[in-house]
């Protein structure tokens, strides 16, 4: 698994890798039309050629619980905490009523889980049956692996969970134990090992597995390493950009040296996630990327609006019409969450503002 295998995205900052077949099409094997056809619909949503009735996918935070303080995450920095991170959870009602409108309206793919760790709910597994019962084709997790016992690996993959990605960031303990603070790296990396062959033993075909690795200046060193160690492993390796948690910080310390995003993003930015998504938060604030600071871009709130009403909106109409035209600067959020993911301090270090 290398640069001269397989590389996709589906967002610019995740470049995922796979050496056996590009992942997307070993899912449209396995689910066949109606994937293919969802694939399609995101591809050109993701082109910025194709604005849909409907997100095409929807994240749905159920709570902001984790037992883990990874030093980048908008939990464990006292700021973004203060700001984005609540004690609220989303009751089973307004879930519900998420997955039903998405189930009128056709939508393809979900995943119930945000700044969080899904497994800390001993009852998660509901969560992916009912969306899976209800229309979803595509419903994928995150998960730090630190609560994958061998009950819980048997319960997701009956689950009708699509895909999943355990978030490691690192290829050796050091590096582990000092990002992945509260979790020992040998038993996440057993716990993986027994998952990956419950799911050989039994011969299911999904849910698609993947590797996540956030890449900060503290681990860079370690990308090699890490593609090298689970190439054979896994069915893709994600190699994500370091995003800031808040926007009002110096996050010099942790973005990469070396960021071919980083510097595509200071001479030309257009953000897709807004033509694809929603992200609803834990709180029921209804906003259209993923970044943790999601909420100052907020549409409106899933308690007083339906998501297709606000997805139509002025608000999110106008955010797609500016990335689409590579305006993102008109949106002070935007602008600055290109700031600080970059490091640049003045306006004018970005060539593609245009004034």
């Amino acid at each position: 698994m290398s640069e001269t295998g397989f590389v996709f995205t589906t967002d610019n900052k995740v470049r995922m890798l796979s050496s056996e077949i590009e992942v997307n099409d070993k899912l449209s094997s396995i689910l066949g039309e109606k994937f293919i056809e969802y694939r399609k619909k995101f591809n050109a949503a993701s082109n910025f050629e194709l604005r849909t009735e409907f997100p095409l996918y929807m994240q749905i935070e159920l709570n902001q619980i984790c037992n883990l303080r990874c030093p980048m995450c908008s939990i464990t920095i006292p700021k973004a905490r203060q700001k984005y991170i609540t004690e609220e959870r989303m009751n089973w009602n307004t879930y519900e009523k998420i997955i039903l409108e998405g189930e009128k309206y056709g939508c393809p793919s979900m995943n119930p889980q945000g700044t969080n760790e899904p497994l800390l709910d001993p009852k998660f597994e509901d969560y992916i049956k009912f969306a899976s019962k209800h229309g979803f084709i595509d419903i994928t997790m995150n998960t730090n692996a630190t609560l994958l016992s061998e009950e819980r690996s048997k319960k997701i993959l009956e689950s009708g969970l699509t895909r999943l990605r355990f978030s490691l960031d690192a290829a050796t303990k050091e590096t582990y134990e000092k990002i992945r603070v509260g979790a020992k790296f040998e038993p996440v990396m057993k716990n993986i090992e027994r998952f990956l062959e419950i799911k050989q033993r039994g011969g299911y075909k999904l849910p698609i597995i993947g590797v996540n690795f956030c890449k900060m200046k503290t681990n860079e060193h370690e990308v090699d390493q890490f593609i090298e160690m689970w190439k054979d492993k896994v069915d893709l390796v994600a190699i994500q950009n370091f995003i800031a948690p808040e926007l009002e910080s110096d996050y010099t310390d942790f973005i990469p040296t070396d960021s071919e995003y980083n510097e595509n993003m200071k001479k030309s930015f257009r953000c897709e996630q807004p033509w694809q998504r929603v992200y609803i938060k834990s709180n029921g604030e209804v906003c259209p990327c993923c970044v943790f600071f999601n909420e100052e871009v907020s549409l409106g709130n899933i308690q007083e609006h339906t998501i297709h009403e606000l997805w139509n909106g002025s608000k999110m109409k106008t955010l797609q019409d500016l990335h689409k035209d590579g305006r993102y600067y008109d949106n002070p959020v935007c602008l600055n969450c290109v700031k600080c993911t970059t490091g640049v301090k003045d306006d004018s270090q970005l060539i593609n503002i245009k004034k």
